[in-house]
């Protein structure tokens, strides 16, 4: 017979083996629970991270369809001339070779110097028919004695008129030389040739350095600004007009497929930086810089449509045939910048010089200074634009009806 403490023992002894039984059940479950979480979360990560991938290979597919299209690829060495991924440069757009320039003062102290010598030749004959006249006369003695004393005085005062004259006639032509050469000097190598900077994708922290550096030198600009509505900007956008310079519209938001989706989105896009701009300055932009350009790939049905609206609103877009290539995506030094907009300008009678003033660009503040330096040493005229300036543009605005 088992007494009850017998019993007891064995209740406790099947009860601590199911507490046991139990603790191992949920342990095994532990177990399974981070297993199967070892397999499957790194498959789900792996299967986020291939979505990721794709994602990008088809944003490299259209970067390098780009590229494509405009014959430029990622090693080529003239990938400076193309500013964001789709905005190319205009600079192999064809033009007449200068004229070669005429100095009218030159020409003028030319013809001065003609004339002088050729009433000192008709003196000199006058002169000589005098004394022909003198010496086929037959005069008396008398009068040949009363000439006497007067003979010397009249041929050291003939004398003296001769080297007057001859003197007269070396200083002018001395004269006539130190003014071709003082003109000569006064024309640099950008004589004659206008040069309109640009500055997109402002206001930054940067513009207002801009500014500066433009009223030190005496140069006005023009900034094709995007809008922004913080106290700052709004102060930009009035300086920029105080200062003098032209504010033209460079779109309200800047984004591509938003500004391009159709012209009802370009006209919202347009009207709200216009009257951003009007409310805060005042004054009313009356030019335009497509965002990309005139020619940009963007928009898969063309740019005709939003050319017509500009068009039939009296609006006037400049493109750009000189770059600095501070958008190409390669970091060029201060002195690159410079070389990039001078080789440009050497080649053209009128150049559209693209810049930016974004954020990102602080070499393109740093070598502001040292480039118009340079412009003005070789008599470069620097302008802002304007609505009466002939535009340069990728896609002409008299081609689309």
């Amino acid at each position: 017979m088992l007494t009850d403490e017998m019993v007891n023992s064995l209740d406790n002894g099947n009860e601590n083996k199911a507490d046991r039984r139990k603790r191992v059940n949920r342990i095994k479950v532990a177990i399974i629970i981070l297993f199967i979480l070892f397999l499957v979360l790194p498959t789900i990560y792996c299967i986020m991270l291939g979505l990721q991938v794709n994602r990008l290979e088809q944003q490299v597919s259209e970067l390098l369809e780009i590229h494509k299209n405009y014959g430029i690829t990622m090693n080529d060495s003239k990938n400076e001339r193309y500013a964001y991924a789709a905005e190319k440069d205009v600079s192999e757009i064809k033009e007449d070779e200068p004229e070669e320039a005429i100095d009218m003062h030159v020409i003028l102290d030319s013809e001065d110097a003609l004339d002088t010598e050729a009433t000192l030749e008709a003196e000199s004959d006058e002169r000589m028919t005098n004394q022909e006249g003198l010496m086929d006369k037959s005069p008396d003695k008398e009068e040949i004695e009363k000439k006497e004393d007067t003979d010397e005085i009249d041929v050291i005062e003939n004398t003296e008129d001769i080297e007057d004259t001859k003197d007269t006639k070396d200083t002018q032509d001395t004269d006539n030389e130190e003014k071709v050469e003082k003109t000569k000097e006064k024309q640099g190598k950008y004589a004659g040739k206008k040069v309109y900077i640009t500055f997109d994708d402002g206001p930054s922290v940067y513009t207002n350095e801009i500014l500066d550096i433009l009223e030190q030198y005496n140069v006005k600009a023009t900034f094709f600004v995007t809008g922004k509505e913080d106290d700052y900007s709004k102060e930009i956008y009035r300086r920029i007009v105080n200062d003098g310079h032209t504010l033209g519209m460079h779109s309200y938001s800047h984004v591509y497929k938003k500004i391009y989706n159709s012209v009802e989105d370009f006209d919202k896009d347009f009207t709200k930086l216009r009257k951003l701009l009007y409310d805060t300055t005042g004054y009313m932009p009356s030019i335009f810089r497509f965002p990309g350009g005139s020619d940009n790939l963007v928009n898969k049905n063309g740019m005709e449509d939003f050319i017509r609206y500009l068009n039939k609103a009296s609006i006037v877009y400049f493109d750009w045939n000189v770059v600095n290539g501070d958008a190409t995506g390669y970091q060029y030094t201060k002195k690159q910048l410079i070389r990039n907009v001078l080789s440009g300008v050497e080649n053209k009678k009128v150049s559209i010089v693209l810049m930016h003033d974004s954020p990102t660009k602080g070499k393109t503040v740093e070598s502001l200074p040292d480039l118009l330096e340079k412009l003005i040493k070789e008599d470069a005229e620097i302008l802002p634009l304007n609505e009466e300036v002939s535009p340069i543009q990728m896609i002409k605005a008299d081609t689309i009806e």
